[in-house]
């Protein structure tokens, strides 16, 4: 870990060193996320903040399997589940109409 010491300019504002800049990868224009809590912050970028979710996340993966694939079966059989658990209730329904 690196500190800086960085001065407060007008309007609250503070610049970030070059190094800093580039090892966030940060130009002129990019948005950074500062988060804080209690006494401190930390300060990153969306791009980052992706990239390490993205790392996490593939721990988890397994090679070949789509989880988009797997949640859309699950929500088929959850679907097919809930009409088949309708479906007698409509049918008394609809004998009761016949009467």
């Amino acid at each position: 870990m690196k500190l800086y010491e960085l001065p407060m300019q007008e309007n609250g504002r503070v610049v970030l060193p070059a190094d800093l800049r580039k090892s966030l990868g940060l130009s002129k224009g990019d948005k950074v996320l500062i988060e804080a809590e209690g006494d401190e912050v930390r300060l990153t970028t969306a791009r980052l903040r992706r990239k390490k979710a993205h790392a996490i996340a593939s721990k988890y993966a397994r090679p070949g399997v789509s989880v988009v694939d797997e949640f859309l079966a699950e929500k088929r059989v959850e679907a097919e589940r809930e009409i088949a658990r309708m479906a007698p209730a409509a049918e008394s329904d609809d004998a009761g109409d016949r009467s």
